[in-house]
């Protein structure tokens, strides 16, 4: 389990938390939901170094450093990196994986350039035309050795793993923004390259996810196009489709995409545009499709209960094995989260406070205090009009 210190970081003045399986990070706009969402996606990529890290944050648009601020990352109490004072004081975060992938990434390269050759069957022409004798040796010896090229395609597999991914609020422009780019690369309109990231993974992910059935309809990408099926003849361009759609099948198509290849995925909020049964039911696909850790910010009192339900799921399937096939009829084991790989913080004035009883459930007043305002408003209203409707 990691723990994350951040002090003096723009919004976030004193930050202490614990990253688990499964995360949950609530606040009302501006407490610093985004910005703590893409620190995250920073500092838990493990295949950054310091300059690298430093050069993210600012792509993220998250350069917020100053001479009081401190990002502290520890694993098992065991310090991963300290920046304080403007720089590292301490960096441990490349580990033997890393360093290894590092020192044969040349050979890697090599493998996946002969595995482009062969898939257009011409490795043979092509090898005469570019390289000399010695290096044609090099390259039909590195051919003939096919246990060493699929060890090391899966080393980089394991690498790509470190890699965290990050979902952004902004992927309900993707529809518009895919079919516009070249121009607006063009027009050298500076674009946020986190959108831009954001962009290349959800093509990677609708390039390689032909099909996919979400909240009553069904996603096919056809000659270049997304087609989102309303029933089995019709459908519509992506960009045609509702807002809850283009805003929903961005995050359901590199949510399972990422599944098992990346270690964290960090999701700002999976409500965008959505009903409240459809808020519910993207919820239980994201924990269901995230076999790594998992980041959540949100300010939806509907995912708030749905994590409640599926954490209860979990605890109560595991008093008795009656129990245990009576609530998987309602809540799937895939769906269920054990409570000791759950977090949950509420970030208020620049401090993050853990939100969880101790029975590893939300407390019912963060839930409520999503909502309460405009209840209070309501009920202020109807105590007047009791007191004043016949005046």
């Amino acid at each position: 389990m990691y723990r994350l210190i951040v002090k003096n970081f723009g919004v976030l003045k004193d930050i202490d938390i614990k990253l688990n399986k499964t995360n949950l990070f609530i606040g009302e706009n501006g407490s610093g939901k985004s910005v703590l969402a893409k620190l995250i996606t920073v500092i838990t990529n493990h295949t950054l170094n310091k300059d690298e890290i430093l050069l993210k944050i600012k792509d993220f648009e998250i350069n917020f450093i100053d001479d009081k601020t401190i990002i502290k990352l520890e694993e098992n109490k065991d310090t991963l990196f300290l920046f304080k004072d403007n720089t590292f004081i301490s960096f441990d975060k490349i580990g033997e994986l890393q360093k290894g992938y590092l020192k044969l990434k040349p050979e890697i390269e090599l493998y996946k350039f002969i595995n482009k050759l062969e898939s257009n069957g011409t490795v043979d022409d092509k090898i005469d035309k570019l390289y000399d004798e010695k290096q044609q040796n090099l390259i039909k010896k590195v051919m003939s050795d096919n246990g060493r090229k699929k060890a090391l395609l899966n080393l980089e597999k394991d690498y790509k793993k470190l890699e965290s991914q990050y979902i952004p609020t902004e992927r309900n422009l993707i529809s518009l923004f895919n079919q516009s780019l070249s121009n607006l690369l063009t027009a050298n309109i500076p674009l946020p390259k986190a959108l831009l990231e954001f962009s290349a993974q959800y093509n990677s992910a609708r390039n390689k996810i032909k099909e996919l059935e979400l909240l009553n309809i069904k996603f096919e990408s056809k000659n270049g196009q997304d087609r989102i099926y309303y029933n089995k003849n019709n459908f519509l361009p992506l960009e045609q489709s509702s807002s809850g759609i283009q805003s929903a099948l961005p995050l359901y198509l590199t949510v399972k995409y990422f599944n098992n290849k990346h270690e964290n995925i960090i999701v700002e909020e999976p409500e965008l545009n959505l009903f409240p049964k459809a808020q519910a039911d993207t919820t239980k696909f994201i924990v269901e499709n995230s076999s790594n850790s998992l980041y959540l910010m949100t300010h939806s009192p509907y995912i708030l209960s749905t994590l409640n339900s599926l954490l209860f799921a979990y605890k109560a399937s595991n008093k008795n094995d009656i129990l245990k096939k009576k609530i998987a009829n309602i809540i799937p084991k895939s769906q269920q989260i054990n409570p000791s790989e759950f977090s949950a913080y509420l970030l208020e004035n620049g401090k993050s406070v853990n939100i969880l009883t101790k029975r590893g459930l939300i407390r019912a007043d963060a839930i409520n205090d999503c909502s309460d305002n405009i209840d209070d408003e309501f009920n202020e209203l109807m105590e007047l009009y009791r007191e004043f409707k016949d005046a």
